[in-house]
């Protein structure tokens, strides 16, 4: 008889996302899923062994977000590492090629991804989107060799590799514990070097300032850290947002314009949004 976990589905509106992710950073410290659906709204899913902690957490998020739905399922406990290296197919996204280390090889534009837990594989829309960004801010000068960056929510540390081979060097932040760890051992694989990351968010680089900014996150904190993000941004700066929607885009762009941004250019992919922030003071 096959081994099982359960699984947690936690869906609520956007409105709710920082009540149910605050509760999840206390109570979760081995990490969840998340996303965003067309709607707007959330979905968080966690797994777990011990299906009593899972019951009472799914308490306490109705507790805390009234409006939100738990519904908890018994699945088949799986090899996730053996499941990804059947469907983790190569990722083509502006100049950059993303990899898993089985098909890996040392050119400058490949980025090798250790598939486990942690967001940022290069298949999800909003991650291509930030990628292609970052090619067309370095075919245009605006990103180059020796300048800084902030890849803000790092997951896999995709996109903070993707400068850092690019020849800029920064800091990756993430509140997962998981993430950091698998970003690290990232960096390692494709031995890059003025990249390094660190648990935690904007109040890790407080005071600090960076000529590039990423962000893929979601459109709720995204919005909550406009103005900490954008005065994070050297003059001529350029900031890129993703993990936004469509129906999202226009307030995440008002929420940084109204801290000092100008007009953001935009990349689509689908439902998703990528904005584009070029400081010119």
């Amino acid at each position: 008889m096959a081994e099982t976990i359960t699984q947690l589905s936690i869906s609520a509106p956007y409105e709710d996302y920082d009540k149910i992710t605050g509760l999840l950073t206390l109570e979760v410290n081995f990490g969840w899923e998340e996303q965003s659906l067309p709607n707007g709204d959330c979905v968080w899913q966690v797994h777990c062994e011990n299906g009593d902690f899972l019951q009472s957490l799914a308490h306490k998020i109705r507790a805390l977000a009234p409006e939100a739905e738990c519904a908890a399922r018994e699945i088949e406990k799986q090899d996730w590492t053996s499941a990804w290296r059947e469907f983790f197919t190569p990722v083509k996204a502006g100049p950059f090629v993303v990899l898993p280390p089985w098909l890996g090889n040392s050119e400058k534009e490949t980025i090798i991804i250790e598939p486990k837990s942690a967001f940022g594989t290069g298949h999800h829309e909003t991650t291509v989107l930030c990628l292609e960004a970052l090619g067309d801010l370095l075919a245009s000068d605006r990103a180059r060799p020796g300048q800084s960056f902030l890849d803000l929510g790092c997951g896999t540390g995709v996109l903070g590799m993707a400068c850092a081979k690019s020849g800029l060097e920064g800091i990756g932040l993430d509140i997962d514990p998981l993430a950091v760890e698998n970003a690290e051992e990232n960096i390692l694989l494709n031995n890059v070097s003025g990249f390094r990351v660190e648990a935690g968010s904007m109040e890790r680089v407080a005071g600090k300032k960076f000529d590039l900014v990423l962000a893929n996150i979601l459109a709720a904190p995204l919005r909550e850290m406009a103005p900490l993000v954008a005065a994070s941004l050297k003059d001529k700066g350029a900031l890129v947002l993703s993990g936004i929607l469509d129906i999202q885009a226009d307030g995440v762009e008002e929420a940084y314009r109204q801290n000092g941004l100008p007009k953001a250019a935009r990349l689509a992919s689908g439902e998703w949004r990528a904005l584009i922030f070029r400081k010119d003071v």
